[in-house]
């Protein structure tokens, strides 16, 4: 059999030609959402058959989880020293190039919508792995430092408006020159006064370069670490008073949760030190201009302050366990002790019964005729010697 020739074929000339015409970025970009599509694919498959096996019907819930992604608009700030503009595009291929003193922040709420991320990675460039850990919201505290660009994880802490427990929420940072790309996990937008000053041309965003906006935006999230911090103050002082009234399980819990907390936070932000001081180092990259340094300089002490905080809370929770546990020894301590002087008293009285409880014929007291009432009154009198002696002694 002989094998046709390659311009026999059109199908596989048009293929060549395509592959030809496109960048090595676009055919990863390409197969890499392609590949993932698939897997999703085939496992919301996967989890409907074993859901309609094992239930029978699918759960709102459940429902809700295999739904498709609608889909994001992204909200667009391109801003200047004279002018700004603020835009919600249907897509990133619509948004204008920037021209010469432009800044372009474009702000994303919600990480799961695929297409959305799929357009940023071909319109700047980033590479596909950045997208995934975008999309991952288990991600550590991180940074990667490139000639043209950063890419920054962090986590938000912020409390919850009933409960006032922690809420963790993971922001993602892409910065090239002029232009800031920053993902939410959630539609928890803690950047609306920063927004506000540059539509109304408050402070010095919009007369500096977008190294700027991405220091001021890591400064609101040390910020609110520092808010939520105070809550936990104040929980911590509310535990202090309730171990000087009384012992609860329910304050040795309460002090277990924090002291988990505190593990959590830790974890988050003491990377952060390190990561303040790689972006001071010019040799590092080229983004941030030397005019910023300053301010990451003093973001740096917040940052060290957060953490000194988080420890300092970690060991008063600690000598708060230390504390119930010696209250708790303490409460068993006075038990025992009552317990003993009883058990003490009641030796003597009881060898006495014990001894005019023998039956023996021979026992001038047993047939006295007031022998039972002495006997009785020389207990009494026995108890009460013993209690004042234990008194004098301090022992209760």
């Amino acid at each position: 059999m002989t094998a046709s020739a390659p311009e026999d074929n059109p199908v596989r000339l048009e293929r060549i030609t395509r592959l030809l015409s496109t960048s090595t970025h676009e055919v990863y970009t390409e197969g890499y959402l392609f590949n993932e599509d698939k897997v999703r694919e085939r496992t919301c498959t996967i989890t409907r058959r074993s859901l309609s096996d094992h239930n029978g019907s699918m759960s709102n819930l459940q429902l809700q989880e295999l739904t498709p992604v609608t889909h994001i608009k992204p909200t667009v700030y391109i801003y200047s020293r004279d002018a700004v503009e603020e835009s919600v595009y249907e897509s990133i291929e619509d948004i204008r190039p920037i021209r010469s003193g432009e800044c372009l922040w474009i702000d994303i709420i919600g990480n799961k919508d695929k297409t959305l991320l799929a357009s940023i990675s071909r319109r700047f460039m980033i590479h596909p792995l950045f997208i995934l850990d975008i999309e991952t919201n288990e991600q550590r505290t991180k940074l990667d430092v490139f000639e043209d660009a950063l890419f920054l994880v962090m986590k938000m802490i912020y409390p919850d408006k009933i409960t006032q427990e922690p809420c963790f929420e993971q922001i993602s940072f892409y910065v090239k020159e002029n232009i800031l790309i920053t993902v939410q996990e959630k539609s928890k937008d803690i950047f609306d006064k920063i927004k506000k000053k540059i539509v109304h041309n408050i402070g010095k965003t919009r007369k500096s370069k977008i190294d700027y906006l991405f220091y001021s935006l890591i400064d609101t999230i040390v910020d609110q670490y520092m808010d939520t911090l105070d809550i936990v103050n104040t929980k911590v002082e509310a535990i202090d008073d309730q171990l000087m009234k009384n012992l609860s399980r329910d304050t040795l819990e309460t002090i277990y949760d924090l002291k988990r907390q505190m593990l959590d936070y830790r974890r988050l932000v003491s990377p952060l030190k390190e990561i303040i001081n790689r972006l001071q180092k010019e040799e590092e990259t080229q983004i941030i201009q030397e005019s910023t340094v300053i301010y990451l300089k003093d973001l740096f002490d917040h940052v060290v302050q957060v953490n000194d905080t988080i420890d300092t809370y970690r060991e008063t929770l600690s000598s708060c366990i230390d504390f119930y546990m010696m209250l708790n020894s303490n409460a068993m301590n006075e038990v025992v002790k009552t317990l003993t002087i009883i058990s003490t008293i009641f030796i003597p009285l009881t060898f006495i019964a014990g001894l005019y409880g023998m039956n023996f014929d021979n026992m001038p007291e047993i047939h006295w005729k007031y022998g039972y009432y002495v006997v009785l009154v020389g207990m009494a009198a026995l108890a009460s010697i013993m209690l004042i002696f234990f008194k004098r002694k301090n022992w209760f």
